[in-house]
């Protein structure tokens, strides 16, 4: 490709850049057009590192693209514990069984995060918490952005220890605080995409979420909408505003 036709090129990737339409899963064929000399001009306009593989995974899945981006606005501490690369093997391997995971997610799942240990964090997506309730017929609901057809079909919310049981059960976690009332690591990191850990929609009504306390506590942790820390009893008949935000690592 001559300098002139590069220089075009990454002008047409900025402004694309720039209007959210840049579709990622053509970054592997711009590479190998662009070529290796303008391979930093094209890094500075993505703002990650291209890689045949990372390129080649996309196309593969686009589903994962949107996942990248969460990933990419992460801070450079929290890249450091694991890559992209990494993430996207995991997501996919066993029939992307992790990304099926995400995808069931409460708004197909948010990318918030890495732990200590190099796993991805995913949450639900949004600041509303997933509920649960039992409608007349004694069926489990699992009510996601608080959709209002099926919180009227609730006859009896689910307390504590049914909600954990079925997040367990679908292969997700509780977040859990730091020993102490305050938030854990994971859950900063999940304040850190600038939204509240839990709330409703217009920010207007009470809102919390249990955290994980174990199979039979006294009184279980939850956190509420004003990012407070506190204790309730995890036996009685559920309450309408107490639902979960589930983790899942990956």
């Amino acid at each position: 490709m001559t300098d002139k036709s590069q220089e075009q090129a990454l002008a047409l990737l900025k402004e694309a850049k720039e209007n959210g339409t840049l579709d990622k899963s053509i970054e592997a064929e711009l590479a190998e057009l662009i070529g290796t000399e303008a391979r930093p001009e094209l890094e500075e306009v993505l703002e990650t590192p291209v890689t045949a593989e990372s390129a080649e995974a996309e196309n593969l899945n686009p589903e994962l693209t949107v996942y990248s981006q969460e990933y990419n606005r992460l801070s450079d501490n929290v890249k450091a514990r694991d890559s992209w690369e990494a993430i996207t093997e995991r997501l996919l391997d066993n029939d992307s069984e992790k990304l099926k995971l995400v995808k069931a997610m409460q708004g197909e799942g948010q990318l918030v995060g890495v732990d200590w240990e190099g796993k991805a964090l995913f949450k639900d997506k949004g600041v509303e918490p997933v509920m649960y309730g039992y409608d007349k017929k004694g069926n489990l609901l699992k009510i996601y952005d608080r959709n209002p057809e099926q919180m009227e079909k609730v006859e009896k919310w689910v307390n504590y220890f049914k909600i954990r049981e079925q997040v367990l059960e679908d292969g997700y976690e509780l977040f859990t605080d730091d020993g102490d009332y305050g938030f854990g690591d994971e859950m900063k990191q999940a304040t850190d995409t600038k939204e509240p850990f839990i709330a409703s929609e217009d920010r207007s009504e009470f809102r919390a979420s249990w955290l994980e306390s174990g199979d039979k506590p006294d009184l279980a942790r939850i956190v509420n909408c004003n990012s407070v820390v506190s204790n309730s009893d995890p036996g009685g008949d559920g309450h309408v505003y107490y639902g979960v935000v589930r983790l899942l690592r990956v």
